[in-house]
């Protein structure tokens, strides 16, 4: 408003300087047609608009060059620049979530944690933001933090996991602003409900950049389809939702299943499903033995899928994987395993595909309430709408594990 006032003020400064100039010229008797006067305005006008275009430059050049307060989902204040050009993501499966902000593209970072490239290789995410397999490691593994090789890359802003403590410790060491997302749930963030999370993350990311508002549509998208699906699952009586369990994990010999306050306890839940690992008190994500998951002989078998699960529906399936064999299981006799393979991420832990997520499992959990649910055409719509991306039938087919 100062500003323009001020322009107001000149202007009218050299709109009465011509009209007194006219005067003095009548009593002076000195000829001064009407259209110097307008030109002399004129150019006094267009001094005036080039001096405020340039006071604005200086004003947009100073709030570029600040910092602004972010508070992340560790309860810091942590403040990072305007403008923010370099970025590191440590440990946090967010890049499938970070690429979903920015319409398709992965632009800014100059390093994230390697253990991640193969997860991405094994995901469309690699089709969709390949200069991500390009991208240096800075972090070797899950818990080995290179912070010598981050320091080098000079970022403006590193996004980690909120609840690594350890991480933080040194990047607050380091001086380097750092933001934290939350993956399991914590007293700021709240429980870890996918379809919660990945929101979490996305206005997460608005105020780091700076971006209020930016993900409206997308996640305003996403709660339609959600919606959809809760509206179709209400109606099933309960006597006709099935049991299931998530193997999340298999290592060393020793089967993890989604206990409960953990990813997949939040899914199940979410479709009505009777998880009998969170009803039995088990908690997160909790190592048990074969016998019980036969004990259990849950009707519907999800696997972790990527990065969790190293194993195949077909491993599973036809006994391929030594000291699990679950054939006898009444999930797999009648063919209800199914993959938690590709998409934008792991579709089992919080990533932008959570409401198709959440279609697909319903579709694998109530066939027949779910039989003209057009999902293919619901994910086809989405990746191209939010993400920029034609699936192919082969993405189909993976995704859906056919």
């Amino acid at each position: 408003m100062k500003k323009r006032i001020r322009i107001f003020s000149l202007l009218t400064a050299a709109l009465m300087a011509a009209s007194m100039a006219g005067c003095g010229a009548a009593d002076n008797s000195t000829e001064q047609t009407s259209a110097d006067v307008s030109e002399s305005a004129q150019k006094t006008a267009a001094e005036v608009q080039s001096e405020s275009d340039t006071a604005s430059e200086e004003t947009a050049a100073e709030a570029s060059e600040g910092t602004h307060t972010v508070i992340d989902h560790a309860g810091r204040e942590v403040e990072v620049p305007n403008n923010v050009t370099r970025v590191v993501i440590d440990q946090i499966p967010i890049l499938s979530t970070y690429t979903a902000y920015f319409g398709g593209e992965a632009p800014h970072i100059v390093g994230f944690c390697g253990a991640f490239k193969d997860t991405i290789s094994k995901t469309v995410l690699k089709d969709i933001a390949p200069e991500l397999m390009e991208t240096a490691d800075t972090v070797y593994a899950q818990s080995d933090l290179n912070i010598e090789e981050i320091m080098k890359l000079e970022p403006d802003v590193i996004l980690y996991n909120a609840g690594n403590t350890a991480h933080q410790e040194i990047f607050e060491q380091s001086g380097i602003p750092a933001v934290g997302f939350a993956t399991v749930g914590n007293e700021v963030a709240g429980p870890a409900d996918p379809p919660v999370r990945y929101t979490q993350w996305l206005r997460l990311l608005e105020d780091v950049f700076g971006e209020d508002g930016k993900m409206d549509g997308f996640i305003s998208a996403g709660e339609g389809i959600i919606s959809d699906v809760e509206t179709k699952i209400a109606d099933i009586p309960e006597e006709n939702r099935p049991s299931a369990t998530i193997l999340a994990m298999y290592a060393n010999g020793v089967p993890s299943v989604a206990g409960g306050n953990f990813f997949g306890s939040y899914w199940l839940d979410r479709l009505g499903l009777k998880n009998p690992a969170a009803e039995s008190g088990l908690m997160a994500n909790a190592q048990v033995n074969v016998e019980q998951i036969f004990e259990w002989d849950t009707d519907i078998l999800y696997l972790g899928g990527p990065g969790l699960f190293p194993y195949s529906k077909e491993d599973v399936v036809n006994n391929q994987v030594e000291g699990l064999d679950l054939t006898s299981m009444s999930a797999v006799k009648n063919g209800r395993v199914y993959d938690t393979t590709l998409g934008m991420w792991n579709w089992y832990t919080p990533n932008p595909d959570a409401p198709l997520v959440y279609a697909w499992m319903a579709c694998n959990a109530y066939p027949d309430e779910f039989a003209d649910y057009p999902l293919e055409d619901t994910i086809r719509d989405y990746y191209k709408q939010w993400y920029g991306y034609d699936v192919t039938d082969a993405d189909m087919a993976e995704m859906l594990s056919y």
